[in-house]
């Protein structure tokens, strides 16, 4: 994303629903099998390749979370029920593999600092908002290494 060479304003984004359908496919698989919203992977995609502006992009990754989320959520509840995973455990009530009462605790909270994030997203200039992902990104990406490494650095 820091090297993409065309700006936002130069390059007409790219309005094709099966080029959409064609990125979305195996990105909704990939986000789907390591458990994130997609974000990660979508922002990129549509900034670099599909010629979103920044503030598009980003709006758009947090709609189609609800999608990618529930799509996620109805497949670990599926194969949860099928593998006998009980309703209870030591951490709390369990459908499938969804802890019902972190999930709740995490969607209130998470619903309410989007809110906050979006306006401040929109306050900050499009330049300032991909850097501020990439920094993110490749942060959230070293702690995942140190913790697979088994590494504790910072």
């Amino acid at each position: 994303m820091l090297t993409a060479r065309a700006s936002e304003s130069e390059r007409e984004p790219v309005k094709n629903p099966l080029i959409w359908a064609a990125w979305g496919f195996p990105l909704g698989i990939v986000t789907g099998i390591i458990g994130i919203g997609g974000g990660v992977l979508m922002v990129p995609v549509m900034v670099v390749a599909l010629g979103f502006g920044m503030h598009l992009a980003v709006g758009t990754s947090t709609a189609l979370m609800i999608f990618t989320s529930l799509g996620g959520i109805a497949g670990y509840i599926y194969n949860g029920l099928r593998a006998g995973v009980p309703f209870t455990s030591p951490i709390g009530h369990l459908i499938g593999y969804v802890n019902v009462e972190s999930g709740l605790l995490l969607a209130a909270t998470s619903v309410l600092m989007a809110q906050l994030g979006a306006r401040a997203a929109h306050r900050l200039p499009a330049k300032k908002l991909k850097y501020i992902f990439v920094i993110v990104m490749l942060y959230m990406g070293w702690k995942m290494i140190e913790s697979g490494i088994g590494l504790n650095l910072f």
